[in-house]
């Protein structure tokens, strides 16, 4: 397993410490992990994630998977699974679309066709039911599924309070409950965020997390912890957080 730590700059991030009960996935709808770390490192949202795979499936570390950063952008949400988690992007274009040439392309600035780059065919997933309201999409590479997979299994160790649920079938669909109820488990951006479309309905990914299967069970609330949240919320914002849980370890930067 590769992994650079490239950290983005103090200030770019949370240092707050709190126990780890959740991984996100995403993707980062850009064809590089120098991008997404360049885009985060200059914008003031505290935005990003501890962890991008790359193409190749080199791993970028860009802060400590201890402290945290906004990654859901979720009106009304108590930043619960933003301060609990330890999330990963996989470097893909995510969303393509098919040109009158029969080439696929991805545009960083859609509808905005400017910057288009055309991705080979054979990187292009074509599902037979649409996903989110699209039917091509940019396929994670076997190299960053074997990252995955590694980078998953030194979470899991890192953080022994993370549980990954039984089952993985449709993990991707919307469940309003993994927020109402802060169930902990592997999650995607699109189980919280119904506008949302990272991670697609990909096998060899829903394959790795099989892999990681762990017989225990995942400990839910019973009733709502937030009664009124919005699933949709645009696009990520800086939300201030209400750091002050029983069990914040906060230490200063």
């Amino acid at each position: 397993m590769n992994i650079i730590k490239k950290y983005l700059t103090n200030g770019q991030y949370l240092t707050a410490e709190f126990e780890k009960t959740s991984i996100f996935l995403h993707h980062t709808a850009g064809l590089s992990a120098e991008g997404a770390w360049r885009w985060w490192n200059q914008t003031p949202e505290r935005v990003g994630t501890p962890y991008i795979i790359d193409r190749n499936g080199t791993i970028v570390e860009c802060f400590d998977p201890k402290i945290w950063a906004f990654h859901l952008g979720i009106n009304g949400d108590d930043n619960y699974h933003e301060m609990h988690s330890v999330n990963i992007e996989l470097v893909s274009g995510g969303r393509l679309y098919r040109g009158d040439d029969s080439n696929f392309y991805f545009y960083p600035l859609y509808p905005n066709k400017v910057s288009g780059k055309i991705i080979p065919k054979d990187e292009v997933m074509v599902l037979t039911n649409p996903w989110r309201g699209y039917s091509f999409y940019h396929k994670y590479t076997e190299a960053q599924m074997i990252a995955l997979g590694e980078l998953l299994n030194k979470i899991l160790t890192d953080f022994p309070t993370i549980v990954p649920q039984t089952d993985f079938d449709g993990f991707y669909d919307f469940n309003p409950d993994v927020l109402l109820r802060h169930i902990g488990g592997i999650w995607s951006h699109s189980t919280v965020r119904i506008d949302k479309d990272d991670i697609f309905p990909y096998k060899p990914l829903v394959d790795v997390l099989e892999s990681l299967r762990v017989e225990k069970p995942i400990k839910t609330n019973t009733e709502p912890v937030i009664p009124n949240i919005s699933p949709i919320l645009g696009e990520e914002k800086s939300i201030k957080p209400n750091i002050s849980p029983k069990k914040s370890t906060k230490k200063k930067a």
